[in-house]
């Protein structure tokens, strides 16, 4: 397989790592997300199991009018809830809604009537005026108040807003009822708890740069397949011989690198000094030189003899020498002529 052909298989890999790169990031799950649940009460219950389910993410209420939160134990807190309508919140099925559960107070048990011994004649029963029904509805419409219908130690801690209130999970205190009240006695319109989720989407930026880079290695491939780049080539193989041919025919430019080293200036010059012209050691530059000749001469001197004569071996030696200079002058010498001193 050329060169080529792997460049456009891996254009063809690239596309389609590009594109489940591209499609995986447009379905990637949002990290933040919000579930909510409508409410129509005026109390809304998050109770420690909740509370610590949503850790230090925050809890959100809406209403219309002026909101309060408060905490309690649990036993204080259903001892107050036990005469009020109250939605519980219980879980998350899903990353986009609440679970909630609606709790009515139990009815309060009514008085039985006894049976009268003696029977009286019926009489017409009063039909309800305008005015008392509009009492009741004013009744049902009053202002809550927990503060006041609860003693001090009975709530612990509390938070107030007017259309909004948001609470962090984690400033709740361990093992405490989150009690959540409208105090105009409004229905609460929605409860919300804003949740970050662990989204496993690491690999889909690095799929992404790959798909791409192998998608442009492949375009560039495709592109080259239809240009002829043979001339080129060939222009490229000749300038590469010419460099590499050294005929002998082949005479250097003058002044380039080959000529210089052919010429031999890349060599030194050396030069040979003659043995008889190098300068003797003078006494000045050898001090130890001097010192040990004029040692020596003064032995010599020291042990000549006194007396001027000639000794008898200078005279024997003398004497030998002559005789031997005759000799020499009787021989003839090799081209058969007398050797002449």
């Amino acid at each position: 397989m050329s060169l080529r052909t792997t460049a456009l298989v891996a254009g063809v890999i690239g596309v389609l790592l590009l594109a489940a790169g591209l499609i995986a990031d447009a379905q990637r799950p949002p990290r933040d997300v919000t579930p909510t649940a409508s409410v129509d009460t005026a109390v809304v219950v998050y109770e420690p199991e909740m509370i610590a389910f949503a850790a230090d993410n925050r809890i959100g209420f809406s209403g219309d009018g002026a909101i309060v939160g408060l905490t309690a134990r649990p036993a204080d807190a259903e001892a107050w809830l036990a005469e009020h309508d109250a939605t519980y919140v219980t879980g998350v099925p899903d990353w986009e809604t609440l679970s909630t559960d609606v709790a009515e107070p139990a009815p309060s048990p009514s008085p039985t009537v006894s049976p009268s011994a003696s029977a009286s004649p019926s009489e017409p029963e009063p039909s309800p005026s305008p005015s008392a029904s509009e009492g009741e509805s004013a009744e049902e419409a009053e202002p809550v108040d927990l503060l006041a219908e609860g003693s001090q130690d009975h709530w612990r801690q509390d938070w107030r807003g007017s259309g909004r209130l948001s609470i962090v999970a984690s400033e709740v205190p361990a093992g405490e009822v989150l009690v959540v009240v409208s105090q105009d006695g409004t229905p609460l319109t929605s409860a919300d708890l804003a949740l970050t989720r662990d989204v496993q989407d690491g690999w889909i930026t690095p799929l992404i740069w790959w798909g791409a880079f192998l998608t442009a290695v492949g375009v560039i491939a495709l592109v080259l397949r239809f240009i002829d780049l043979r001339p080129a080539q060939a222009k490229g193989e000749k300038w590469i011989a010419d460099r590499q041919r050294v005929g002998e025919d082949d005479e250097p430019t003058p002044g380039s690198r080959r000529a210089r080293r052919a010429a031999g200036e890349h060599l030194p010059e050396a030069t040979l000094e003659d043995e008889d012209s190098a300068p003797a050691p003078s006494a000045e530059s050898s001090p130890r030189r001097a010192a040990t000749a004029a040692s020596a001469a003064s032995v010599a001197a020291a042990s000549a003899p006194s007396s001027s004569a000639p000794s008898a071996s200078s005279v024997s030696s003398t004497e030998d020498a002559a005789n031997t200079d005759a000799d020499a002058d009787d021989h003839p010498g090799p081209d058969g002529e007398e050797e002449r001193s």
